[in-house]
């Protein structure tokens, strides 16, 4: 195939060098209306970091890489004829990676920055991961907001004895915890996964695709880990986050605030989800609820699409915007 490609094997540093197997990988990308300039960069950067760049268009992405024509044509482009969601987009996505005969796939937003080596640093943690722990099937970088002028991390969660809480250190030489969930951009999955049969849930179009994700294959027995030596900047909501109460809160359009509380009170009622994970995230559905109420400009279309939102999540009515 004209657009599968060769890398050469990635080198593992810790206090000594470690030869890591020569695995193939791809980048997936899901677009949807992204700012272009901020798209062409990451797409520039992982097409040659991997062997296989597939980029999903989910929507208002068609002149993707227009201005690199020779990166735009080792680009496998996807037109989803509309968005289908991003569950949809990264099974599309996982399908062509696997029919590509690839080992790994790493996962991104259009709005992550991807450093030179991320993919090679990543591969590098899985490779030390599955030695830890061979249950292991998906790592992830440490992430900050791009956009703000410090870089602080955002911390990995970690549950024990149902207690929820942040991992901002690890013991690890590596740098590695493990954690209950990843996020999307810059997750680096074993295609075991997916050939496995753990698709993405395409009901939940948006918010917590990847969540949910997580705890389901953790629920079947595998392990997650995050990597606190890797770091990746990346845009987590439409606008940087608004500090209220001494709390950080995302700031969203009307649609996304529907999306969202939807999607938070349809895992709630999903059985693989664990118990102290419902109870921390309808705790937050209820702080988000007044809190956006604040933040948000337009304060009584947000009010009326969370409103529709947690009732739909009930119904399990779930798909795109109704």
């Amino acid at each position: 195939m004209g657009w599968l490609r060769s890398r050469p094997p990635i080198l593992a540093v810790s206090e000594f060098m470690l030869e890591v197997e020569v695995a193939k990988v791809a980048a997936v990308v899901v677009g949807y209306m992204p700012e272009i300039d901020v798209l062409d960069r990451l797409l520039i950067s992982l097409g040659s970091q991997v062997d296989v760049l597939i980029f999903l268009d989910n929507g208002a992405s068609s002149n993707v890489l227009m201005a690199a024509p020779v990166e735009r044509q080792s680009l496998v482009y996807v037109d989803m004829e509309g968005n289908k969601g991003l569950g949809a987009a990264l099974n599309k996505g996982f399908e062509l990676a696997v029919n590509a005969g690839v080992d790994y796939v790493v996962t991104f937003d259009q709005d992550s920055h991807a450093e030179p080596q991320l993919i090679a640093k990543l591969g590098t943690a899985m490779a030390q991961a599955k030695l830890k722990d061979p249950r292991c099937i998906a790592v992830s970088p440490a992430f900050f907001d791009r956009r703000d002028g410090k870089k602080v991390n955002f911390p990995f969660y970690q549950s024990v004895n149902g207690v929820i809480k942040p991992v901002f250190h690890s013991d690890d030489e590596n740098g590695l915890v493990n954690v209950d969930i990843l996020i999307t951009s810059g997750m680096y999955i074993s295609t075991q996964a997916w050939i496995e049969g753990h698709r993405y849930d395409e009901g939940l179009f948006v918010d917590f695709t990847d969540s949910e994700w997580c705890f389901r294959v953790r629920d079947q027995g595998y392990a997650l880990y995050g990597c606190l030596n890797v770091e990746m900047g990346h845009a987590l909501s439409d606008a940087p986050p608004v500090k209220l109460f001494g709390l950080s809160f995302l700031r969203y359009s009307p649609v996304r605030r529907y999306f969202f509380f939807r999607a938070t009170v349809a895992v709630c009622r999903m059985n693989h989800m664990p118990t102290c994970w419902k109870k921390r995230l309808l705790l937050a559905l209820v702080l988000r609820f007044f809190a956006n109420l604040l933040i948000d400009k337009n304060k009584i279309q947000s009010l009326k699409m969370m409103l529709r939102g947690a009732l739909h999540g009930w119904q399990k009515k779930l798909g795109p915007l109704r």
